[in-house]
């Protein structure tokens, strides 16, 4: 579900925790899936974006190391990012990362109009507070976890947020549900 997603936005977003988490390689692998993305008027690979105060990101995880794809990161950080494999430009923001000022830049100056934002769950909550976010799509897993583990959006300044069920889909056990946020 999750790659049919990106062979269909033009941008993919996440945050530095979670590309440390993660590790992230190529958006779209697959070579059919690129050509299919091509074949809809996209480029191959999706943009790849991180928000990242500081620059401290895994700079040998394969989305750098690979060159498939290009990486832009909006950072508050003055250093330069290494030299990577795969092409990578910073934009610079003063004390904190603008997410309404970055996704502006993204439309006017990169021609982004479908952003896909796989988290953390920092961004997805200042996405929210931000009114930025038009659709969720939330993986509902057959597992039980306890603990104080991850949200979907950490330090939402609202405790509740209404959403709108889209459509559901059961595949393997596992419930993929889209949601509309409410304007």
């Amino acid at each position: 579900m999750l790659v049919g997603l990106r062979t269909k936005v033009d941008a993919v977003m996440i945050g530095a925790g979670t590309m440390r988490a993660e590790r992230y390689g190529r958006a779209v692998s697959d070579p059919e899936k690129r050509g299919r993305r091509e074949r809809r008027g996209l480029a191959p690979d999706p943009l790849f974006v991180i928000v990242s105060g500081r620059l401290d990101l895994p700079w040998d995880a394969p989305l750098f190391t690979e060159g498939g794809g290009r990486v832009l990161i909006f950072t508050t950080s003055d250093a330069e990012p290494p030299e990577t494999r795969t092409p990578v430009r910073a934009i610079r923001h003063h004390e904190r990362v603008d997410l309404a000022a970055a996704l502006g830049h993204l439309r006017s100056e990169r021609g982004v109009r479908a952003l896909l934002c796989e988290g953390g769950p920092r961004v997805h909550a200042q996405l929210l507070d931000a009114g930025l976010v038009d659709e969720l799509f939330v993986t509902h897993a057959p597992k039980l976890a306890g603990g104080e583990g991850p949200t979907l959006a950490a330090g939402l300044s609202e405790l509740e947020r209404a959403v709108e069920l889209a459509w559901l889909l059961d595949q393997d056990g596992e419930l993929f549900a889209r949601y509309r946020t409410a304007r």
